[in-house]
């Protein structure tokens, strides 16, 4: 009987989710299909997928929030977001939930004592859908910052926008998305009626979100490349000939494999990490 509540809920949750998204054009149709079969899965594998919903609401806000004015400063496909996209962010959630559902069972408390394996992969889990939310708002919301940001690798200034920039507001956007995830990981295991600290969760989340974030931004620095269009003044990934300067990285990876390796990284990082917080 509970795996069946369990079943219908996850249903329920994932078809509303999808059909929010291609609704409110934030998702492709391919797209909702993806994000129906992640959130299913999601949510049917524990309440911690709960998380991977709060990720989308607050991001999808993130992305939306003065989207014309970003428009001007790069020159992106828009927000509707394609499979790809929704399995880069969420692909590694599932498969650590998987292996939790499979090899643990029910979710627990972090408790490295009792059981160690379950409650790495939930630190490993926590550190996934923080990355993928400080990531978020520092690119969405760092790039309405009035200030130039540096590059990471480098230092020098470049244009906002550039892939690997940083700036005082997009690490502070970072802190941000991994406190909200890290405190909404001790709100499920609460409501869950399991024992959570939310000091620790929040630390937690704000340690391995931004440690996500700059891992992005160097991967994006180096790996992913950035031209200036000097005629539209924007930042691109496309070369537009002689009106394209060369900013920063080589054309090794695409935005959506940058953060698909980047969660790789801080996933298995939480996953080691975890007892040195969770004690």
């Amino acid at each position: 009987m509970e795996l069946l509540k369990q079943t219908f809920l996850a249903f329920a949750i994932a078809s509303l989710m999808a059909w929010r998204g291609y609704k409110r054009k934030s998702l492709s149709s391919n797209g909702a299909m993806a994000a129906w079969l992640v959130g299913f899965c999601s949510i049917f594998c524990g309440m911690r997928g709960f998380l991977l919903l709060l990720f989308y609401l607050i991001g999808t806000k993130a992305t939306k929030y003065k989207a014309t004015l970003k428009a001007q400063l790069e020159d992106t496909e828009g927000s509707c977001r394609g499979p790809g996209q929704v399995l880069a962010c969420s692909i590694i959630g599932i498969l650590i939930q998987t292996i939790h559902f499979i090899y643990c069972g029910k979710e627990r408390a972090i408790d490295f004592e009792e059981s160690p394996l379950a409650s790495s992969l939930a630190c490993a889990l926590i550190a996934h859908h923080a990355t993928n939310l400080a990531d978020t708002l520092s690119s969405e919301l760092g790039i309405l910052s009035k200030s130039h940001p540096i590059l990471i690798t480098s230092l020098r200034r470049v244009p906002r926008g550039t892939n690997g920039g940083i700036s005082l507001t997009g690490l502070g956007c970072s802190v941000l998305g991994g406190s909200l995830i890290g405190f909404g990981a001790y709100l499920i295991d609460t409501l869950s009626g399991l024992d959570a600290n939310p000091l620790t969760h929040v630390l937690f989340g704000i340690l391995l979100g931004t440690t996500g974030s700059i891992i992005d931004s160097v991967l994006g620095a180096t790996l992913q490349v950035t031209y200036f269009d000097e005629e539209k003044k924007v930042i691109s990934s496309i070369s537009a000939k002689e009106n394209a300067k060369w900013i920063a990285g080589m054309d090794t990876l695409s935005n959506t494999q940058v953060n698909l390796v980047s969660v790789m990284i801080t996933s298995a990082i939480g996953f080691y990490v975890g007892p040195l917080l969770f004690r």
